[in-house]
């Protein structure tokens, strides 16, 4: 029997909905769906391979438990479970709730329930935040952090589908989604044959440059400087908003006075972009009607990430580039609850405790969390509150962390280490129990998470315009298989610790600026809900019921909704901060430091930084024989002058050394690269106890990274970009 069922894929944020061929119960082909009325049959290759994935051979469908020889043997999950729940009460009997603490990953995300759930298991223990450790604090932090410095506009940035002008910082949405979920390459080669003038800032041409108007290169690292010769050109001309600046802002001559030592001529020498394309770059942006400045991941992984996202934000912000009543929502509501959206301010505040240390008295405590990148340390360091049991949630720590050797040594220390995962990934290969997760296509899928991405700094997810879908599972699990969804998991691990576990029903908002708060509904303990139920839960006063949404099977625009901005409330005292006093002090430093980064030598000559690739979502997707099967390692990319000048070719294999490790990669010529800069993709590689696998499981880029030789002094984000690095031929 053969049939067509309509799914939305849940590898990333971007929700794409597919139209999956069923054949006798197992999904053999998957394409976009070509109704939906927004994605026009747009899905990526990691989509299309999504029948690989669930039917490898080497996906995992029964626990495993690890022997004493290392070994695993088959075990099944409800006992797996049990045994996890004896040992973790054995552990806090002993030690404490503080010794248990929760990696979620990208993973989880194949069921939109399991994100909050390893946070909401932590609540349960009593140990949240301090030992909730998540991608958040190792990815783009500085994006929660720089938005509670500068305060939040209710109404949100000007949309991507009416600006005329639009600034990507190191983000590059065609590949990874962040940003444009909906077929990004189009919809940017549509805007800009619209009119729209597309400025790319980073180190490489990237997939997002190819239709841009101006492609600044600076330097790996130098963003912060660059950004702020921006505003100091925007307002040493006056060509900012002042009506805008003066009504809704605060420390406007401080700013001036900070940026006052960016002039053209400095940032050109300390960031290496030719004077005039930067004078260009900013008064093109400031001059357009309406545009938006945004930044990835790229920004973030170098030392001064949150100072990045700080600037960009003021540069949105004294170009007035946030909605105004009277306009139409860029961002509305369906799936999340139904809130006036007013064009005023929530004012800033301080996301972090100074009186409440780590118990590494490193560094304060903070809205995100625990600081990932201590994560390794937080195991190794003895005393009270040592991690002696890690649960990883779709996570793969081994190959994401920095210092991938400190991260392996700490991971065996472990008393209790758990995975949940669908292979036997880097991390996987450690732990002591490993639990298989149900795919994409075997859970139920709905679009609330995407929406609420646009709370997650400016704008790296949402939707710009009212739409919802959602999406039944539309396959079983392969038959006689024993796989548990990552929610259901933490479930029965509280049921079986006599712990009560709430789920936080449809917040909208983060930190301190709520839009509304979250409420704590607590789940029954004497039966499992099921999916279904939990989404139910989950999307409890939503704008639109859930059970209307379900009514349309491609998604539906509720174009009937009011989506109008609404004026400021006479009320509303909120202000957008100019000049955070901490914000303030480091760009200070940034200036007298010549950009405050490593700086390449006769040793180092080399800066590497990161990128993503197409084929793979960090791990994900490595190991599928229609993805990674292809291209199984990731390229060591070089701009064909450093091919020359290091006497290498495309293909061959280079050593490539930093102050803190070494790697062999595979040498790539990328002619829109930088001079001077590698180019990597994290989360390859084998570990550093197995054979080295340049051609094959590719090159583990964290052995190149320290994880406390510079790290951001608020939420610990070690420096994973920008590292200075050799080359050789191996």
């Amino acid at each position: 029997m053969i049939e067509t069922k309509i799914g939305i894929c849940k590898i990333c944020p971007a929700n794409c909905p597919l139209e999956v061929t069923i054949e006798d119960g197992r999904a053999t082909k998957v394409a976009g769906d070509r109704q939906s009325p927004i994605y026009g049959g747009y899905t990526c290759p990691k989509g299309r391979a999504l029948p690989e994935a669930h039917y490898d051979p080497k996906r995992l469908l029964h626990s495993q438990k690890r022997r004493p020889d290392g070994t695993y043997e088959e075990i099944p999950t409800a006992q797996a479970i049990e045994e996890i729940a004896d040992r973790l009460k054995a552990i806090i009997a002993r030690d404490g709730v503080e010794a248990v603490a929760v990696y979620p990953g990208n993973g989880g995300v194949a069921n939109p329930l399991n994100p909050l759930m390893g946070a909401m298991f932590t609540m349960s223990l009593g140990n949240y935040p301090d030992k909730f450790f998540s991608v958040q604090t190792i990815d783009q932090p500085g994006k929660v952090v720089a938005q509670a410095l500068h305060g939040r506009w209710d109404a949100g940035p000007n949309p991507f589908h009416s600006a005329e002008t639009w600034m990507l910082v190191g983000a590059n949405p065609v590949i990874s989604k962040m940003g444009l979920p909906i077929n990004p390459g189009q919809t940017i080669k549509q805007a800009v044959k619209n009119g729209m003038k597309l400025i790319v800032v980073d180190p490489r041409k990237t997939e997002s440059s190819a239709h841009a108007f101006l492609n600044l290169q600076p330097q790996p690292g130098q963003d912060p400087t660059l950004l702020a010769g921006m505003l100091h050109i925007i307002l040493n001309e006056g060509l900012y908003d002042v009506g805008f600046v003066s009504d809704s802002t605060r420390g406007l001559e401080a700013l001036k006075r900070h940026v006052a030592v960016f002039t053209p001529a400095h940032v050109a020498e300390v960031a290496g972009v030719p004077e005039a394309d930067l004078l260009l770059a900013a008064r093109t942006f400031a001059s357009a009607k309406s545009g938006c400045v945004v930044t990835g991941t790229g920004p973030h992984f170098a030392l001064h990430g949150t100072l990045v996202e700080y600037l960009a934000l003021c540069i949105n912000t004294i170009c007035g580039r946030w909605q105004r009543a009277g306009e139409t929502n860029g961002h509305p509501h369906v799936l999340l609850p139904e809130v006036e959206t007013r064009a005023q301010a929530k004012a800033p505040y301080k996301p972090w405790d100074d009186s409440k240390r780590n118990r590494l008295d490193t560094l304060p405590v903070t809205i995100m969390g625990g600081a990932t990148g201590t994560l390794a340390d937080e195991i190794l360091t003895p005393g009270k509150g040592q991690v002696r049991a890690l649960i990883c949630s779709g996570s793969n720590p081994m190959v994401s962390l920095p210092d991938q050797v400190r991260t392996e040594k700490a991971l065996k220390s472990l008393e209790l280490l758990v995975s949940l995962d669908v292979e036997m990934s880097n991390t996987a290969r450690l732990a002591d129990y490993i639990i298989p997760d149900k795919m994409v296509l075997e859970t139920p899928a709905v679009t609330q998470f995407t929406e609420s991405m646009k709370y997650y700094g400016t704008w790296t997810q949402g939707y710009e315009v009212p739409y919802g879908m959602y999406a039944p599972a539309l396959v079983d699990p392969p038959e006689g298989s024993d796989v548990i969804e990552i929610w259901q998991f933490y479930y029965e691990l509280c049921r079986l610790m006599g712990l009560q576990l709430a789920y936080y029903v449809n917040s909208a908002g983060y930190g301190q600026h709520w839009d509304k708060p979250p409420v704590a509904v607590p789940l029954p303990t004497d039966k499992r809900p099921t999916t279904e139920e939990m989404f139910e839960i989950m999307c409890t006063g939503s704008r639109v019921p859930l059970s209307e949404v379900k009514q349309h099977i491609h998604g539906k625009l509720f174009d009937e909704l009011d989506n109008i901005i609404l004026p400021r409330d006479p009320a509303n005292d909120g202000w957008l901060e100019l000049a955070d006093e901490f914000m303030m002090k480091e760009l200070e430093q940034v200036g007298e430091k010549r950009g405050d980064t490593a700086q390449p030598d006769v040793d180092y000559p080399i800066l590497m930084t990161p990128r993503r690739m197409n084929e793979v979502l960090n791990s994900i997707g490595r190991t599928n024989p229609k993805l990674g099967g292809k291209h199984p390692f990731n390229p060591a990319y070089l701009s064909p002058e450093d091919l020359t000048r290091y006497g290498v070719q495309t293909g061959d294999l280079i050593r490539i050394r930093s102050r803190h490790g070494e790697v062999v990669g595979v040498a790539t010529a990328e002619p829109g690269l930088r001079p001077g800069t590698l180019s990597m993709a994290h989360c390859f590689g084998n570990n550093p106890a197995e054979q080295a696998d340049p051609r094959g499981q590719g090159a583990s880029s964290s052995r190149l990274l320290s994880a406390d030789a510079d790290f951001d002094p608020l939420f610990g984000q070690p420096k994973m970009g920008a590292v200075p690095v050799s080359i050789s031929a191996a």
